[in-house]
């Protein structure tokens, strides 16, 4: 298999993999806090399918990562929280995504914590590198206390309900400021990608390996997106004829 083609299908499925084990965090703990609804709509599951839009919150971060933008979150699942016992578990719902998040990670980081690669130098070792440093991008993303953003799903419902109602309409957008401003804002990227590194780094992963991934990445990206996009439109398609 060429490289930047084995580095593109390992990120790519990773990545997606990884963001619906987060919204599969959310699902769980709402479901035990007493929303059972995401049972019938099919959030306890793996499947990225199930999520909301998959065109849109799905293939859309993996686009602005081709072009050289950050991990953004994508997917979503809805939560009725009128059935969430208390303010804590919606809290606890909010804080869960990123947890498990965190959890991805450390699965993706035991062989370079364990020094288990036979190859440091090789293009594997590379691309999980750099599905290491994303999914450390995406929990420094989520845990900004910025609607819509899990951050601010944390405090949520301890605020005021007009300060609630003003971030409802403000989280439409939310996450396309904090995508503006970390494209633009050079200090604010640079911190952001520096405490990435770092957080790999306590990982005993090589921050240059990343590097060398995501170069790797997106030379090949493009072939990884397009199968991607043919595949949702045909599932899509099936799914509303059936």
């Amino acid at each position: 298999m060429n490289n930047g083609i084995g580095t593109a299908l390992i990120v790519g499925i990773g990545w997606l993999m990884s963001l619906c084990f987060h919204e599969f965090g959310h699902a769980l703990i709402a479901y035990i806090a007493g929303d059972k609804s995401v049972k019938d709509k099919g959030y306890l599951t793996l499947n990225p399918l199930k999520y909301t839009d998959p065109g849109l919150t799905l293939v859309i971060p993996l686009l602005i990562l081709m072009i050289g933008g950050i991990a953004l979150p994508g997917a979503a699942v809805y939560i009725d929280y009128r059935y969430v016992r208390n303010r804590a578990w919606m809290s606890l719902v909010s804080l869960a995504g990123p947890v498990f998040s965190l959890v991805a990670l450390l699965i993706i980081a035991v062989p370079f914590m364990f020094n288990l690669w036979p190859d440091t130098h090789g293009w594997l070792y590379a691309s999980f590198a750099l599905l290491a440093l994303l999914e450390s991008v995406c929990i420094l993303l989520n845990v900004l206390p910025i609607p819509p953003l899990d951050g601010f799903g944390v405090i949520r419902p301890w605020l005021p309900p007009t300060v609630r109602e003003a971030a409802n309409k403000f989280g439409r957008y939310g996450i396309w400021i904090v995508f503006l401003a970390l494209w633009f804002v050079r200090p604010l990227n640079e911190l952001m990608w520096t405490t990435a590194y770092i957080m790999i780094s306590y990982l005993n992963i090589e921050p240059a390996a990343a590097g060398d991934g995501y170069n790797a990445f997106q030379h090949q990206s493009y072939l990884l997106m397009a199968v991607i996009v043919v595949v949702l439109i045909i599932t899509n398609r099936n799914k509303k004829t059936a």
